[in-house]
């Protein structure tokens, strides 16, 4: 069977995972403008992959969001938003099937075999969706830098333009990626099936059995025979 304390530990460091992509999705916190740019530096705007707010030093917040749900945005926006959106569901589908698929529960006990195979399946879920997150904030984070490097020239040049840094929710789903693969590797390791009981059945029970009946029959076909005396008078 599986070790169910190690798919236990994999499930729980996967649900962090997951807790801290839906963060990062959700929030408006991938870039943020570089206050040392700014004339005015009370002033904060953010950006996210579905709000554009303004922040002011009052704690005035105002947001807003983009005019279109997908085409017509960003390159970057648009990987983003597919990624983030796919990181989200396999890992909803991840922790539907480790519920029927780990050790621990009720579910599937007839067939250890397919229990572990679920098991297998959700780890896999896992780990996709780590690395979703991780390519969506890897590749935003690279516009933002591209970005951040035009914008310093243009500065430089004209003293025009707006530099964008690197927001909190970019570090929230590397962190989420990191312990993503980490729980997800861990809860596939322990998800393998080892056939432990059927091998103690067959080595104590029908192995046992054959030496049993080997050993016996080799004692009596050895075993010394009854001396017969000549003298004997036989009825």
């Amino acid at each position: 069977m599986a070790n169910s304390s190690l798919q236990v530990i994999g499930m729980v460091l996967s649900t962090i995972a997951l807790l801290c992509t839906t963060l990062a999705v959700i929030l408006p916190e991938w870039r943020r403008n570089d206050p040392k740019g700014e004339v005015i530096e009370a002033v904060i705007r953010h950006q996210g992959i579905w709000l554009r707010c303004t922040s002011y030093s009052t704690g005035i917040w105002q947001c807003d969001d983009f005019d279109a749900f997908f085409l017509g945005l960003p390159t970057r926006l648009q990987v983003a938003r597919g990624l983030a959106i796919c990181s989200v569901v396999f890992g909803f589908f991840a922790i539907m099937l480790s519920i029927f698929g780990m050790e621990c529960t009720k579910c599937i006990e007839s067939n250890p075999r397919t229990k572990c195979r679920v098991a297998m399946i959700a780890a896999g879920f896992y780990l996709a969706s780590a690395l979703s997150i991780g390519i969506a904030v890897s590749y935003y984070a690279s516009q933002v830098a591209q970005e951040y490097t035009a914008s310093t020239i243009l500065i430089a040049v004209s003293d025009l333009g707006q530099r964008y840094v690197f927001g909190s929710s970019l570090f929230l789903g590397w962190g989420a990626m990191a312990v993503g693969l980490l729980g997800g590797a861990i809860m596939m390791c322990g998800s393998f099936y080892v056939e432990q009981e059927e091998d103690e059945y067959w080595n104590k029970g029908r192995v046992g059995r054959g030496v049993r009946r080997v050993r016996s029959s080799f004692r009596q076909s050895f075993r010394g025979r009854p001396i017969i005396s000549k003298d004997t008078d036989y009825v």
